[in-house]
């Protein structure tokens, strides 16, 4: 196709466009996407390359304006690559950085009060998510000012290109070169208002506050789907070789970006770069067994934790859905404490956690991969801050190994004995830090006697209606959790 089709260089050295979206809070809403500016300098040579002689128009203008007729026709390529259509006409505006900025910043004001992004800093460096004394709001707001090129706002329906970012970013490189990168983020991008159109991701996504697990694998699928979606329409075509070069170039991107997002932390980072590693290699899984069809369905049908996307055998082929974890009976215990947030972290928070306080070489993050589920409870009076945590694992042994290593780790973080208690019943584990410990001789008990762990609903065949069936509306307390609790 004309608008983002590549001359024949192009497509032998491949082009791994990956760009970035929003940073996540420790327990994660995802309101916009976005599009970063982290482009492999490595691609950016072989572009070189691949456009000499050739010759090309800007869908950015020199003076902020968009290419209208450019943007047209990159809007009408990528429905033929992508194989869907726009169901209505998306507006495309340009502007400054410190408008992007101040855009940013609103919507990130309209999703969080100042005390639930508060809360979630503190509480993020409470369970070794996050380091202490973190400012949440503006390790999100300073990466993301840093990176974003571009984003699709769902609310508004409208995609916004930050005007002269790729410009900034990479200095006098030829007119042909800077258009097939204009062309790769808009086309990026329509790939979001696709989804939006076709299958109600925004609302998709607004049903997801609450679990920020679920809503990182959705948002995972469309940062997949976009980032393949736009690799074939920069190559005009997409099949099983061009998906492995995609692929194999990952992993330069991930140490490229890792090194773009020095100084942040690893909470804040590795949930972004997770959407565009882990994410294309799940999408491209869908792809190579059904095509555009099969990346389809995952919107229908999609992937319920971020440990079937880390595995993504967990969802194609053996099933695996998460416990649903509710905690519950601490309101009678904490009169004058109120929850201000709650979320479920998933595999990738627990790694993430085990990565901070073990290492990233530990042999115990292994334990992340017996993660069945979890729900933390962040409780707040006045400028205090206290969290309540309840994790399944998918054994006994898992959940008793988690047990010891995590009280080595807030022993280490909080002191002992400090405010800390970490508590085993079988394949569950119970974690209070904060000021709740004082009152957990009657908490404790009031706790697992009212909070649940459901198991998933058994997995369907594949080949069957659905490999991944709602979550049951019913809520029980397993086996092991039961006992413990007669007695």
């Amino acid at each position: 196709p004309g608008a983002c089709g590549p001359d024949r260089a192009l497509r032998t050295a491949g082009y791994n466009y990956q760009r970035m979206k929003h940073p996540t809070r420790p327990l994660p809403r995802h309101p916009l996407l976005y599009s970063p500016r982290a482009l492999l300098l490595s691609i950016i040579a072989a572009m070189l390359l691949a456009v000499a002689g050739a010759r090309g128009v800007r869908a950015q203008a020199e003076n902020g304006k968009i290419d209208e007729q450019q943007a047209a026709a990159v809007e009408q390529t990528i429905q033929e690559v992508r194989l869907l259509k726009l169901k209505n006409k998306v507006p495309v505006v340009v502007r400054s950085t410190e408008e992007a900025g101040k855009l940013l910043e609103a919507e990130l004001e309209s999703e969080y009060t100042p005390e639930a992004i508060d809360t979630d800093g503190r509480a993020g460096a409470m369970i070794g998510l996050y380091p202490p004394g973190v400012n949440l709001k503006a390790a999100n707001m300073s990466l993301l000012e840093s990176q974003v090129i571009a984003f699709y706002d769902f609310k508004k329906k409208t995609m916004v290109v930050v005007n002269g970012a790729l410009e900034r970013e990479f200095p006098g490189q030829p007119p042909e070169l800077q258009t097939k990168l204009d062309n790769m983020i808009l086309a990026h991008e329509f790939t979001h208002a696709l989804q939006d159109q076709n299958f109600d991701f925004g609302a998709r996504d607004e049903a997801l506050k609450s679990n920020g697990d679920r809503a990182l694998a959705l948002h995972s699928v469309a940062e997949g789907d976009a980032t393949i979606a736009g690799y074939a329409c920069m190559l005009g075509r997409m099949d099983s070789v061009i998906l492995a070069t995609l692929i194999g170039n990952l992993t330069s991107f991930s140490q490229t970006f890792t090194g773009a997002a020095a100084g942040v932390p690893r909470g804040v980072a590795e949930p972004l770069i997770f959407q565009y590693t882990d994410g294309v290699k799940f999408v491209a899984e869908a792809y190579q067994r059904g095509g555009w069809k099969g990346v389809d369905k995952l919107y229908s049908d999609p992937p319920q934790s971020t440990q079937q996307i880390i595995d993504p055998s967990l969802y194609f082929e053996r099933p695996a859905l998460p416990a649903t974890v509710t905690v519950a009976g601490y309101q009678s215990r904490m009169a004058g404490w109120h929850k201000s947030d709650e979320d479920t972290l998933g595999e990738l928070g627990l790694r993430i956690i085990l990565e901070n306080t073990r290492g990233t070489k530990s042999p115990d993050l292994a334990l992340a991969g017996k993660w069945a589920g979890d729900r933390i409870v962040m409780l707040r009076k006045g400028e205090t801050v206290t969290v309540i945590w309840l994790l399944a694992f998918r054994d006994a042994d898992s959940a008793a190994r988690f047990a010891a290593v995590y009280r080595k780790v807030l022993d280490g973080m909080h002191g002992h004995p400090a405010a800390h208690r970490v508590e085993l019943k079988g394949n569950a584990v119970l974690v209070v830090i904060g000021e709740a410990v004082a009152h957990y001789d009657r908490l404790g008990p009031a706790i697992w006697k009212a909070s649940t762990i459901t198991a998933p609903a058994p997995a369907i065949t594949p080949g069957g209606p659905s490999l991944h069936a709602a979550l049951p509306a019913a809520r029980s307390t397993p086996p092991p959790l039961r006992r413990l609790a007669a007695r």
